[in-house]
C-alpha cells in the first residue's frame, strides 16, 4: 500500500491524494505554489541580509556560502546559487502571455 504525505495540504482527504476531488487537488496546487513563493522569498530576502550585514565574517566564516552550506546543510552549489539569486535584480516588465480557455476555467475552479 502507498500512501502519501498530505503535511502540506491539510486539505486532502484523511484516506489520501487518489480520493482528492480535482477541484480540491486544483486549489492545493495553486495554495501550495503561493505558499512557496512566499518561502522562496523569505529565503532570498535573509540570505541578503546576511550578506548586507557581513553575518558570515562577524560568526567566523570565510564567507556567506560556508556560512549557509553549514547551517543550512545544503550543497556549496546550492548556497552559491541562493547568493546569487539574493542579489536585487533590474526590474522588467513581464509581457503577458495569451491563455487557452482551458486554463482559465481550471484557475477559475481552483480559486
Amino acid at each position: 500500500m502507498t500512501t502519501h504525505s498530505t503535511a502540506l495540504a491539510p486539505n486532502a482527504p484523511a484516506r489520501g491524494w487518489p480520493d482528492l476531488p480535482d477541484v480540491d487537488l486544483l486549489r492545493i496546487l495553486v495554495e501550495t505554489e503561493r505558499r512557496r513563493k512566499q518561502l522562496d522569498a523569505a529565503m532570498r530576502a535573509a540570505v541578503a541580509e546576511a550578506e548586507r550585514r557581513g553575518l558570515a565574517a562577524d560568526t567566523g566564516y570565510p564567507d556567506t556560502v560556508e556560512l549557509l552550506t553549514d547551517l543550512l546543510r545544503i550543497s556549496t552549489h546550492e548556497a552559491r546559487r541562493r547568493i546569487e539569486h539574493s542579489a536585487p535584480q533590474p526590474r522588467s516588465v513581464p509581457q503577458p502571455r495569451p491563455r487557452s480557455r482551458r486554463v482559465w476555467r481550471v484557475l477559475a475552479a481552483a480559486s
